[in-house]
């Protein structure tokens, strides 16, 4: 999860996706769920929010530890366009990093 979570920020934008990543990941219940929906969020440049960033509890909503991901503009149908093409941009990333690895296997 944190290997995708690493390639959404190399391939999309990296200084938002690491800055969602260390600072609003722990708002999801789900440790992974969280690294992987707070990197691609600031890759994107997109705001989430919905059902997994509600807060806990009264207390979480008191101190504000949860609600949208202040990286990024709300969500929009081209955002999902966005998306898609980073996940494709990150698989191409990761096959280029296969590749490069068996040449040099070869060439060993």
């Amino acid at each position: 999860m944190r290997l995708t979570a690493l390639g959404f920020a190399i391939v999309g934008n990296f200084e938002d996706a690491i800055y969602a990543w260390r600072n609003h990941a722990r708002q999801w219940p789900d440790a992974n769920e969280g690294v992987l929906l707070a990197a691609g969020s600031g890759a994107l440049g997109a705001r989430l929010a919905g059902p997994l960033a509600e807060p806990l509890s009264v207390e979480a909503l008191a101190v504000g530890e949860a609600g949208p991901l202040p990286v990024g503009d709300d969500c929009t149908p081209r955002t999902l366009q966005s998306a898609v093409g980073l996940v494709w941009r990150v698989v191409i990333l990761w096959m280029l990093l296969l590749l490069m690895l068996t040449i040099t296997m070869w060439l060993a």
